[in-house]
């Protein structure tokens, strides 16, 4: 996914949005996961942790509940990132929300 911008290309590659999970870490929302057996939400976010002496970086991804992560940018920046859900069953299908 791109946005327009007007810039050298015409075109802005998605980057997912910013959030701030609980203990103060930060990391890009990569999606939104609603669980069918109860219906709570859970956020997929992506961030490196450095730790060590020498330093180490590692690549960390957390599915964490929705309610652990606060937004950081405007609503905007979170209008596209995907949502999906979770089945009874196992299996991951895009989310569709309820008429």
């Amino acid at each position: 996914m791109a946005a327009q911008d007007g810039g050298l290309y015409a075109r802005t590659p998605w980057s997912p949005p910013i959030v701030e999970m609980t203990g103060g870490v930060f990391g890009h929302l990569l999606c939104w996961e609603r669980h069918e057996r109860d219906g709570t939400w859970y956020a997929w976010v992506s961030w490196v942790q450095s730790t060590g002496d020498p330093v180490r970086h590692r690549h960390r991804v957390v599915s964490v509940r929705a309610d652990g992560v606060r937004p950081l940018e405007n609503p905007e920046a979170y209008k596209s990132v995907p949502r999906r859900t979770l089945g009874r069953d196992g299996h991951i299908r895009p989310w569709t929300p309820s008429a």
